[in-house]
Parts: structure tokens; C-alpha cells; sequence
């Protein structure tokens, strides 16, 4: 691995325990744990204001709409073999002041959750939470013919050709990491199959259906995937795995 993508590599991987999906109406996707952020830069860096720290170079508030917005912006800086990096620049924002039917709504939170973003976009330039952002993003660990689960691993069931990882250490354990995450997926589908599509599956779907299961889907479903039940999801799921069983 060159040394240029030293961070980026240590940093992409989200452990699903951090991970939350979240919808506003709007869209929809994935939050990541504020508090594995900063684990995470102080396991590369050191602990904050040590090894890496951030600095507020603006607040203020924004009217767009109904809605006053808190603005922050950051510069962040890491310490790398003894010096300090140039400023990494974030910005970030939240609702300050929202207007509902009832009136208008303040919240004592907006700079606070507004840092909290600002910190999460200068992060995401060293590389942590990549594959959140980027989950189509190839690793060392993957090729054409193999599905990157978000585990670090890349395989598919019935193949051998499985990479290894820095933490299995070998082929063998790093396809059954990666079955035990499919055992897993299955177990959140067979917990509860009328609620909505979990990210999880969702995440199966797009990574791993052909452009002749995505015409299927859209077909059936109308081309979002937001919008699949999770009963839905596991019919789409297992006839993914029947195509893919076929073409291997």
C-alpha cells in the first residue's frame, strides 16, 4: 500500500455498531457516530489537542426559507512524524430555528450539532468513514468478481477467490468473516420481515445485483430501493444469490 494512503485505509471501515440510517423526508442514508470519529483520529493521531485538534474560525447564523440556520466552520490539523499539517478546512451546519404550525421551535443544540457536522467533513478528507460516502470504492481486498460486504472482506458465496485481510491474516478466515456477516444479514431478515428494508440489505442489493436484476427491481418496484419492504428486499436478495450461483 503506498504511504500516501495510509490514513485512508486505517480510517474507511465503519463498524456497523457505529453506523445509523437515518430518513428526514428528504433523503435518506447513513449517520456515523460522532464518537467513533474521534476514536478513530486518536487512534491515527494521538489524543485531541496532542495529536490532532480543530479550531472554529466562524459561526453564524443564516435564514434560508422558514428555517435559521447555525453555520460553523473549522479548520482541522494532524500531527504526522512530528509535524503539523496545513489547515483542513470543514463547515458544517443544523437547524437553529425552525418554523412548525405551532410556531417557531429554537434549538439549544444547532451550533453544537453544527460542529459536530463541520468536524465530520474535515474528517472525511483524511479518509475517515470512507466507505459510508464511497461504498462502491475498490480495495486492495476486492476485484471485478467479488462484492465488498463493508467488512473489510470481499467475497461471495461459493468462491475461493477471497482476499485476505491484515486481521485474518488468510484466506480461509477472512471468507468466514465473510459468511458470518451474510449469516448475520439473514438473521436481521428473519427477525423482522414486514418492517423496511435494512441499510444492510440494501447495501447487499447494490453491491451485489447484475444490471439484469436491476431492471427486474425497477420493474417491480419503481427503481427505488428506499421504498423495498423488508420482505421485498429478501425476495430481491435471494434471487440475486440464484443469478450469482448460476453465473459462477
Amino acid at each position: 500500500m503506498a504511504d500516501n494512503m495510509r490514513f485512508y485505509e486505517a480510517a474507511r471501515e465503519v463498524p456497523q455498531e457505529a453506523q445509523k440510517a437515518f430518513n428526514n423526508g428528504s433523503f435518506s442514508g447513513t449517520d456515523i457516530n460522532p464518537m467513533w470519529r474521534i476514536k478513530k483520529m486518536t487512534e491515527l493521531f494521538g489524543p485531541c489537542g496532542i495529536g490532532w485538534y480543530y479550531e472554529i474560525t466562524s459561526e453564524r447564523a443564516e435564514e434560508h426559507h422558514d428555517t435559521t440556520m447555525a453555520i460553523v466552520d473549522i479548520n482541522l490539523y494532524i500531527k504526522v512524524d512530528g509535524e503539523w499539517s496545513k489547515p483542513i478546512a470543514g463547515t458544517g451546519g443544523n437547524a437553529l430555528v425552525k418554523t412548525t404550525k405551532t410556531g417557531k421551535r429554537a434549538s439549544d443544540e444547532g451550533y453544537k450539532m453544527a460542529l459536530t457536522d463541520a468536524l465530520s467533513v474535515a474528517c472525511k478528507a483524511l479518509g475517515v468513514g470512507a466507505d459510508i460516502y464511497f461504498s462502491k470504492d475498490k480495495t486492495k481486498y476486492s476485484d471485478s468478481e467479488t462484492a465488498n460486504t463493508g467488512t473489510g472482506v470481499s467475497f461471495r458465496r461459493g468462491d475461493d477467490r477471497v482476499g485476505a485481510t491484515p486481521t485474518t491474516g488468510s484466506r480461509e478466515a477472512a471468507r468466514a468473516v465473510g459468511e458470518a456477516k451474510l449469516e448475520q444479514m439473514d438473521a436481521q431478515v428473519a427477525a423482522g420481515a414486514s418492517g423496511p428494508a435494512t441499510e444492510t440489505q440494501k447495501k447487499w442489493i447494490t453491491d451485489n445485483a447484475s444490471p439484469g436484476d436491476w431492471l427486474n427491481i425497477m420493474q417491480k418496484y419503481g427503481a427505488n430501493l428506499e421504498r423495498l419492504s423488508m420482505k421485498a428486499a429478501t425476495r430481491v436478495i435471494e434471487q440475486v444469490r440464484q443469478n450469482n450461483a448460476a453465473a459462477t
